[in-house]
């Protein structure tokens, strides 16, 4: 019954919802994914006026919760549902995905408020709230946020760290002892321990799995173009994976493909908003101004996060560990990495990064889960929420694998369909403001 949920809401909610919604939004911001691409990331990097939680500190933190175990034992996961197509439609996802995060960190910074410690706080159930005075769909949209913290956030990324972590003979409990004791060690202590951990730990990890993932493609080079093909191919002419016997529909890779992508982007689900909301202006710059900002560097971290999906997927492709049988998860890729760097000890490159990218995603969206105790019960209610939160952790190590990656994709499906209400119903506010904010940009290069 899980499953099947999980089917229907892709099939008939997700995939359509973003296809057109995505398109539609893409059109009327003039494509932004390919004209404001560079000035993303010029903002990204200008100095900030906010010294406790930066613009830098706002893309980390995306990226945090993004560069998680979807991108690796997701696209393994993907990989093994869908086939090698599967990853072509993780990439159709994320590039309209990229439209649906720029417009909901727009409306995230435009309905912010300001909380009773001054500073700000945001998302999809603030311009839900107050956007749409839909306050029903709010409260709504945080219990979802809940779920997928304590899904998403939470027992997926343990139970993923603890695959190759039992292979290391660690039992699953003490494992999921310790991560609990280092999340806590961060959530306890304020906001400002959370931006610094964030900001040190995630261009460290992203840089040494890119770096890892390069080595064995410069050595397998010969099997990249083939393998790029056997991806473009599969996504539309689905069938039998190369030495396998397992074929796969149409459907089933473009589900594989929006389900993983989702995940791995959380592109459309809302935290994006969450987090930029969080960040403050300088008194020069007005609102509405800083809001386009910081919806145009919510563009970027879909682009990293769908560069490190693509090599974890040639990594796996190249070195054949697709079609190892019994494999699943994590375990695929530790075999790629075994094969690919010609070390029996290869494997543990992929256990270190998945720590790092579980250990952030966990505190990106505990951080998430903060704004939607706080508004839904107070800010009282976080510090009960933190305990349950952590507490939970080890149980991931010890359910089955099938049932939390299903469990956590509904929950990632039901936030996407309430934030999307908001989304296209309040999409119209953000179109001029973005407009002109182009405008007086090309009139300034002009005017140089």
């Amino acid at each position: 019954m899980i499953s099947f949920l999980k089917e229907y809401l892709t099939s008939y909610g997700v995939i359509p919802l973003m296809t057109l919604v995505g398109l539609y939004l893409s059109f009327r911001l003039k494509w932004p994914q390919f004209t404001s691409m560079v000035t993303a990331w010029k903002l990204a990097f200008k100095k900030s006026q906010d010294k406790t939680f930066s613009s830098f500190a706002a893309v980390s933190t995306v990226l945090g919760g993004n560069l998680g175990t979807g991108n690796i034992a997701g696209v393994a996961v993907a990989l093994s549902q869908g086939g090698p197509g599967a990853l072509f439609w993780m990439w159709i996802m994320a590039f309209l995905g990229m439209s649906l995060k720029l417009t909901g960190c727009v409306l995230g910074i435009l309905y912010r408020k300001r909380a009773h410690h001054g500073k700000y706080t945001g998302g999809p159930m603030y311009y839900l709230a107050y956007g749409l005075n839909k306050k029903f769909l709010a409260k709504g949209y945080c219990l979802f946020l809940l779920a997928g913290a304590l899904t998403v956030g939470n027992l997926v990324q343990m139970n993923s760290i603890a695959l190759p972590l039992s292979a290391l003979d660690i039992p699953p409990g003490l494992s999921g002892a310790i991560m609990s004791l280092l999340v806590a060690l961060v959530i306890f202590g304020g906001l400002r321990r959370f931006s610094i951990v964030i900001t040190k730990v995630v261009p460290v990890m992203a840089l040494l799995y890119i770096f890892a993932c390069s080595l064995i493609l410069i050595y397998y080079y010969h099997n990249i173009a083939p393998s790029l093909l056997l991806i473009i191919q599969s996504a539309f002419m689905p069938g039998p994976i190369i030495g396998g016997a397992i074929g796969y529909t149409l459907v089933q890779v473009i589900n594989a493909g929006f389900d993983r992508g989702l995940f791995a982007t959380d592109a459309g689900v809302g935290l994006a908003p969450i987090i930029h909301a969080s960040v403050g202006k300088s008194p020069h710059e007005t609102e509405e101004d800083f809001a386009c900002q910081q919806g145009l560097i919510s563009m970027i971290s879909p682009l990293i996060v769908m560069v490190v999906c693509t090599m974890t997927g040639l990594v796996i492709l190249v070195t054949g560990a697709l079609n190892t049988p019994g494999l699943e998860s994590t375990n695929m890729c530790v075999e790629a990495f075994c094969n690919g760097l010609k070390w029996e000890y290869g494997g543990h490159i992929v256990t270190l990064v998945l720590l790092l990218f579980a250990y952030t995603t966990i505190l990106t969206w505990s951080f998430c889960a903060d704004k939607a105790m706080g508004f839904l019960f107070g800010n009282r209610s976080i510090a009960i929420f933190r305990v349950i939160f952590v507490v939970l952790i080890p149980l991931g190590a010890l359910l089955d694998v099938n049932f939390v990656w299903t469990t956590a994709d509904i929950s990632m499906n039901l936030m996407f369909l309430v934030n999307i209400i908001g989304v296209c119903c309040l999409a119209h506010k953000t179109f001029p403001l973005l407009k002109k904010r182009n405008s007086s940009s090309v009139s300034s290069k002009n005017k140089l």
